[in-house]
């Protein structure tokens, strides 16, 4: 099944049980419409592509974050030492 298939099924899917889920005085009709609208508008125009600038700056960002303070002073961050140097070496090659 196509991408847009699936969206296009999956928001109506959506909206006619949220639909069928309200008591018919409380439905609001034009949530369908809108709720077309908007994917439509999803499905046929494409996503803007991130510049090479902004992807370089994010993953600047992160390899500094990443090197901010020893792995041991980042208790929540489930990474080795190994897979901390892999991620940054993959971020230098992605920050140009």
């Amino acid at each position: 099944m196509a991408p847009a298939t699936r969206v296009i099924h999956a928001a109506t899917t959506g909206a006619t049980l949220a639909l069928i889920g309200e008591e018919p005085p409380h439905r609001d009709l034009t949530v369908s419409a809108r709720l077309r609208d908007t994917v439509l508008v999803s499905v046929t125009t494409d996503a803007p592509a991130p510049t090479a600038p902004d992807l370089a700056s994010r993953a600047l960002a992160l390899d500094a974050a990443l090197t901010a303070e020893p792995p041991t002073a980042r208790p929540g961050l489930p990474l080795r030492a190994t897979e901390t140097a892999l991620l940054r070496e993959w971020l230098q090659q992605r920050a140009g």
